[in-house]
């Protein structure tokens, strides 16, 4: 599979609209000769669209230099494009693209939803030394869902950053603007296409303190389990980045169940983060195995004194592992237990099973629950500073910390959208604790790992100096970490922290 990212504006010209003179875009020297070509797209989805539902599309198209199958998903800045050739039949979608959004579909039939022609011209602006910074396309479009015997049709502009950075796009928007023309409404071609039969999004209701606490609750679930399906699919086309964000999506789903407990059904809630727990650790040995692995190469980067074939055999052992970690994942994200975990969150998002608690005011309420999670990390802090000094005890407390402190973070960020401002020096030293705990963790996890390398290179007859070095070299940043802490916990004001818990 290809893929590349793709960051882009979409517009709404009117039908006779000129393009303006794009030279006036910050960066652009010169716009090449237009280049016009025929594209012809059919659409795929679930007969229920869960695909255009999510924000992803999966069409054929022929026509262009880049004809083919393409799938696009939604990433932070933008949609990453995964592209395949195209194959012989017309109405099958490759297999490899059926697993990397299985995670929308849970295994549903993928069928034609609509068709779509479009007659492009493109524009390339170039800067002074003829490199593309971004690509104008004006699409004409000719458009019908499956099945209906109307045809849509419109025009618009997409400006594609190529080479060109976001401050392009800001100023297109500007120079757009002045000639009349607006972003447009509704930016995807399938959607476009799809009109009335695609369902309309969930009204956005008002948070504030004075609101339902069960709304902001509903929002921080609706968000999370969204980016859960977006990481699975990163997860399928082998991102390491996916594993970890997957596990983030993880822990704050089951951290906002946990801390706002009182507000659904524990009877339901509580089997969903069992299985959620069982994914976290899941995903955890896949992430650990990439974090080590990336530790120990920059470590050995740094090291001056490299005796014997260290990097090989860190590659060696950290990709047998992680072909084994990805090996296990693939079947956990295949099992029917996963698939069952996932329809349990949609109809948890759909429809929460609250609890009066849930119609309470914000403000009483979820203060009270934050307030709660605080009390949490302070005790075990305490109990920390009274461990006895063996190593073993004192590691345990400290996971204790650091697994209390991401739990406050979590939910300081439900909270955030109406007490952002009030939240931020919690906010700020549960970060930083987490954060510093967090890397001392890591710092454990490659020590345990080099002295057991180092053995297996012993036994090899490999010279085993090196390991001892960076096993030394991570003890350091253990007791930095951990310092780094304890300095900021201590210099943290209490009242400056707690006071709009108040």
């Amino acid at each position: 599979m290809d893929s590349h990212h793709e960051i882009e504006r979409t517009y709404e010209p009117a039908p006779g609209q000129s393009v303006p003179d794009l030279t006036d875009l910050p960066g652009v020297v010169a716009v090449a000769a237009p280049h016009q070509v025929e594209l012809s797209a059919t659409y795929f989805d679930t007969p229920d669209l869960a695909l255009v539902r999510a924000g992803v599309s999966l069409r054929r198209r022929t026509g262009g230099p880049d004809e083919g199958w393409h799938l696009k998903v939604p990433s932070q800045l933008g949609r990453d494009e995964i592209r395949l050739p195209l194959a012989r039949s017309r109405r099958s979608v490759p297999a490899a693209l059926r697993r990397v959004v299985l995670g929308w579909t849970r295994h549903a039939e993928l069928v034609v939803v609509a068709t779509a022609g479009t007659s492009r011209t493109t524009y390339a602006l170039l800067d002074g030394d003829g490199n593309q910074l971004a690509e104008l396309a004006d699409d004409r479009v000719t458009a019908t869902a499956e099945g209906s015997p109307e045809t849509v049709t419109w025009r618009e502009w997409e400006l594609e950053l190529v080479a060109g950075g976001p401050e392009l796009l800001e100023a297109a928007d500007g120079l757009l603007g002045r000639a009349g023309v607006r972003p447009s409404e509704q930016p995807r071609k399938i959607a476009r296409a799809l009109g009335d039969r695609l369902p309309r999004p969930a009204k956005v209701r008002k948070v504030g303190p004075g609101k339902p606490s069960g709304r902001l609750l509903q929002a921080r679930l609706t968000n999370q389990v969204a980016e859960l399906l977006r990481h699975d699919s990163e997860i399928r086309r082998g991102l390491p980045v996916g594993v970890h964000q997957a596990r983030v999506c993880c822990r704050r789903l089951r951290g906002a169940l946990a801390t706002f407990r009182p507000l659904v059904d524990a009877e339901v809630t509580d089997p969903i983060r069992n299985e959620l727990q069982w994914l976290q650790r899941a995903l955890g040995d896949a992430r650990d195995a990439h974090v080590v692995h990336e530790r120990l190469l920059a470590l050995v980067d740094e090291e001056e004194q490299v005796i014997g074939p260290v990097r090989r055999r860190l590659d060696r052992t950290y990709r047998a592992r992680a072909r084994e970690a990805q090996r296990v994942l693939t079947d956990v994200l295949s099992s029917d237990r996963y698939v069952a975990l996932l329809d349990d969150l949609d109809r948890l998002t759909a429809a929460p099973p609250w609890t009066g608690e849930a119609d309470r005011p914000a403000k009483e309420m979820l203060r009270k629950r934050v307030l709660k999670d605080w009390k949490r990390l302070s005790r075990r802090v305490e109990a920390l500073e009274a461990s006895p000094g063996d190593t073993a005890t004192h590691d345990e407390a400290l996971h204790d910390v650091r697994k209390a402190a991401k739990r406050l973070r979590h939910a300081l960020e439900v909270v955030e959208p109406v007490w952002k401002k009030e939240s931020k020096p919690m906010r700020r030293l549960a970060k930083l604790t987490t954060r510093a705990l967090g890397e001392r963790q890591d710092t454990v996890l490659t020590r345990q790992d080099l002295v057991a390398i180092a053995n297996t290179a012993a036994q090899d007859g490999e010279n085993s100096f090196t390991y001892g070095r960076l096993h030394h070299r991570e003890e350091v940043v253990t007791d930095e970490q951990e310092r780094r802490f304890e300095r900021r916990w201590h210099s943290a004001s209490r009242k400056q922290v707690t006071g709009w818990l108040a």
